[in-house]
């Protein structure tokens, strides 16, 4: 099945703005939970319905492709998307490890299209700092630095906006990633990267594992394996599940561990409610427009 196609085309306040920007978003595969639901997600079930040993569908080939390689399959999903994807709605939730702390699990709205990258989230639920960003790349600059467009959070600072950069020194200490890369090419694009660094270094443990659903979506589910040490400059996890939707072909669901048997939550990420290509155009990220 094809997808639609697009249509057409104050200080240390400030400063604490900006790192939650930085810090607030990342749909980077990097999270945690239990192996047959994730916790804290009951509005949104992940359940597993086949494990290794059930019987291939000799019908489905994207399954086959999964069964006897899965960097291909993913591979497969990349060059899919890069097809028939341009731009998105969602609804992403996100809880993350950071400092040795798990976050709250945060609800975001969130509009997004690829060229040019353009993102406007709106926290729904549990906001930290900031309640809407707004970025699209190359488009605000202080200097050589990158900006977004973002509201503070609170009854007193929701009627502000202010340009903050989007990378920061201490944005370590609030996320894991940073607003420029949300999305699931980003999240394909890690994917791939660290399967294939340890493919070339011979560590690569990355297997199908079955089918489970995300909300009512049928999933593909694979599991990968590195020897994370807990530099996530040389691997981002020890243990890392993904389900992939079976029609979209996307990593609707990223949960990832720093142990083997998945009980150190490193993150989570789920996306649902997803629309593709809806056709935005410029006009839908202008602030003045939006009226943000």
């Amino acid at each position: 099945m094809r997808f639609p196609l697009k249509r057409s085309s104050n200080r240390n306040r400030r400063l604490l703005v900006g790192v939650l920007l930085c810090a607030a978003v990342g749909l980077q595969c990097q999270q945690a939970g239990p192996r047959d639901t994730l916790a804290g997600m009951d509005e949104v079930p992940i359940e597993m319905a086949q494990l290794a040993g059930a019987a291939a569908d000799p019908a489905d080939e994207m399954e086959r492709l999964a069964r006897e390689d899965p960097l291909a399959f993913f591979q497969a999903c990349r060059d899919r998307y890069d097809r028939e994807v341009q731009d998105y709605d969602c609804t992403f939730i996100k809880q993350e490890l950071v400092e040795g702390k798990l976050t709250a699990e945060q609800w975001t709205s969130v509009r997004f299209r690829e060229e040019p990258y353009s993102v406007d989230m709106t926290w729904t639920r549990n906001p930290m700092l900031v309640s809407r960003a707004l970025y699209v790349e190359d488009k605000w600059w202080n200097g050589d630095t990158p900006q977004a467009w973002v509201r503070p959070a609170g009854a007193l600072l929701k009627l502000v906006k202010l340009k903050q950069p989007i990378r920061g020194k201490a944005a370590g200490t609030q996320s894991r990633r940073t607003i420029d890369q949300f999305g699931f090419r980003n999240s394909l694009d890690l994917i791939i990267h660290y399967s294939e660094k340890a493919q070339k270094e011979g560590v690569l443990d990355l297997e199908y594992i079955g089918q489970a659903t995300v909300g009512e979506r049928p999933t593909y589910v694979f599991e990968r394996r590195l020897p994370y040490n807990g530099d996530e400059e040389i691997y981002p996890d020890r243990l890392l599940r993904v389900f992939v939707d079976k029609e979209w072909l996307l990593p609707t669901c990223c949960i990832s561990y720093a142990d083997d048997d998945g009980s150190q939550l490193l993150g989570k990420y789920v996306l649902v409610d997803v629309k593709l290509n809806p056709g935005y155009t410029d006009a839908d990220f202008d602030p003045e427009v939006i009226g943000f």
